[in-house]
């Protein structure tokens, strides 16, 4: 089917599709500071926007039970930040280590997860005080426990 053929939405698509390829193709050319800087900052910017949609989402009273509330924190921009850590860090130190190690792998995802768990506890503060530490490197070992279980699912259901 050619283009003049196309719905306007199917253009829009091939369009997106065409723009995504070629962005990705100039990462992959880029030094690894550049890409990691890139693929962080776009992914938390894409992690602060699904937190305000989910904030904005279980803020009505309505729908706010207690467990809701407490998972949100302290508000909209705050929960924003958090998608925002989580997804930043977990995408720049994916990169990472896919550059470095040449493959995406249950280890390099473990890592990345056990990085973004950890920031996760530091930004919100859970724990505070001398427990802080202790709580993002448990934080940090759930989230990579968690990945790891994930990576091994996605593995098992295609042998």
């Amino acid at each position: 089917m050619g283009e003049a053929e196309l719905s306007p939405i199917a253009r829009v698509q091939a369009r997106v599709k065409d723009v995504n390829h070629c962005f990705k193709g100039w990462l992959a050319q880029q030094p690894l500071p550049v890409e990691a800087a890139v693929v962080s900052t776009t992914s938390a910017a894409i992690g602060a926007f699904m937190g305000t949609v989910v904030g904005m989402t279980t803020s009505s009273p309505k729908t706010s039970s207690a467990s809701v509330r407490q998972l949100q924190g302290r508000g909209t921009v705050v929960q924003a930040r958090n998608f925002a850590v989580m997804k930043g860090v977990n995408a720049g130190v994916s990169c990472i280590m896919r550059r470095i190690r040449g493959k995406e792998d249950i280890q390099s995802s473990m890592v990345a997860a056990f990085s973004s768990g950890a920031m996760f506890s530091l930004v919100s503060g859970s724990g505070g005080g001398q427990n802080q530490a202790a709580n993002a490197v448990s934080s940090g070992i759930f989230f990579a426990l968690v990945q790891g279980g994930l990576f091994q699912l996605g593995l098992g259901g295609g042998q």
